[in-house]
């Protein structure tokens, strides 16, 4: 079996699961299961610690990877007497994706399936046609007759509601619900695999981190465990090689790994990374040594975790590494599984790169 078919296939599972920011315990069980054979910790958010290795000199370099395991979507707000459910976002929903779309709720013992209902287009007024009905608008229909027939499902205010679960692929390029950042997950899954057994000069931390989508602050519990001396964000970035994002930058399926180099959000959060740049350039000499490609991306509007767990103890020299990905936050978005596969070398050939000679401290 090739490396990109296990992967497709291990991504399919990851996908599979439904497991929303703050109801992340699917995704966590898979994980745990995953690496059993490890030293592994769940801290009472849900971050899972994966402690590769121990160091035994004094104060050792200590490095921490992570991923988010969370997705976004909706939470019911409200109940109907007639069974249809008003709904909230739960992280960057993009609305004018919503009208139509498939949901599922996951209750436990069973998956529940509805949609985002329209108004039947035969007798939408011209002025409805072309605009987007904000979240707080729509209705989810779950084929639910009343109130009761809800709450005798499981459903109640508060709820996970997801996209439905879609998965289809042609050769390494994947579409699938929760792209972002399963794809993450893989690529930590598949660095504690192939580095099984090996002697690091580093003393390596994987963490699998929680509510990202939410407040970007999840992790931070396992960061202020860790005290790690050098950070990686494993994420998404922004393919820019679709028809209406031509010329926003030159990020493209099938060009490697990317290296945030600037993210920032100023619509109220005011967060961001720029990061360390000895450790930039360290990244960009372990890439070129190894013949992996690596694309610079700098972007407004979007975050990663790091933004705030850099800010932890005396200050933590972070870098966001990531896959380039096609229509982010929509119910189905894209990767092609052959980044992914370099991105992988990439983090795996740097954490032998990292001793204690290595520096990254400022001027």
């Amino acid at each position: 079996m090739s490396n990109i078919t296990r992967l497709k296939d291990k991504l399919q599972q990851l996908t599979s699961i439904v497991g929303l920011a703050g109801y992340e315990d699917k995704v966590i069980n898979y994980v745990i299961n995953s690496v059993s054979s490890h030293d592994v910790k769940v801290d009472n958010l849900g971050n899972v610690t994966v402690k590769m290795n121990t160091v035994t000199d004094e104060d050792p370099l200590r490095v921490m990877i992570f991923a988010h395991m969370d997705e976004l979507g909706l939470i019911v707000k409200k109940i109907e007497n007639n069974g249809f459910l008003r709904v909230e976002r739960l992280g960057g929903i993009p609305e004018k994706s919503l009208a139509g779309q498939s949901l599922v709720i996951d209750t436990g013992d069973k998956e529940w399936q509805g949609i985002i209902g329209t108004k039947s287009h035969h007798i939408t007024p011209e002025n409805e046609k072309y605009t987007v009905k904000p979240v707080n608008e729509i209705y989810a229909d779950f084929g639910f007759r009343s109130k009761q027939e809800v709450l005798d499902a499981g459903i109640r205010v508060g709820t996970p509601v997801a996209y439905s679960r879609q998965f289809f692929s042609n050769n390494s390029i994947v579409f699938s619900n929760a792209i972002d950042n399963r794809v993450g997950c893989l690529t930590l899954l598949e660095l504690i695999e192939r580095l099984e057994g090996q002697k690091l000069p580093c003393e390596l931390y994987i963490v699998f981190s929680v509510q990202e989508e939410f407040n970007l602050r999840g992790v931070i519990p396992a960061v202020r465990t860790i005290s790690p001396h050098i950070g990686i964000t494993i994420d998404l970035t922004l393919a820019t090689d679709t028809p209406d994002l031509e010329g926003k930058a030159a990020i493209q399926f099938g060009g490697g790994p990317s290296i945030g180099l600037y993210t920032f959000h100023g619509r109220g959060t005011l967060g961001g990374l720029i990061p360390n740049p000895k450790l930039v350039n360290h990244v960009r000499k372990v890439a070129a040594e190894n013949e992996i490609p690596l694309q610079d991306a700098a972007f407004i509007g979007m975050l990663t975790d790091a933004s705030f767990a850099q800010l932890e103890h005396e200050g933590i020299a972070f870098v966001d590494l990531g896959y380039p990905a096609r229509y982010t936050h929509a119910p189905v978005e894209s990767v092609d599984l052959n980044d992914v596969e370099l991105l992988i070398q990439l983090v795996e050939k740097l954490v032998f790169s990292f001793d204690k000679e290595l520096n990254i401290k400022r001027g």
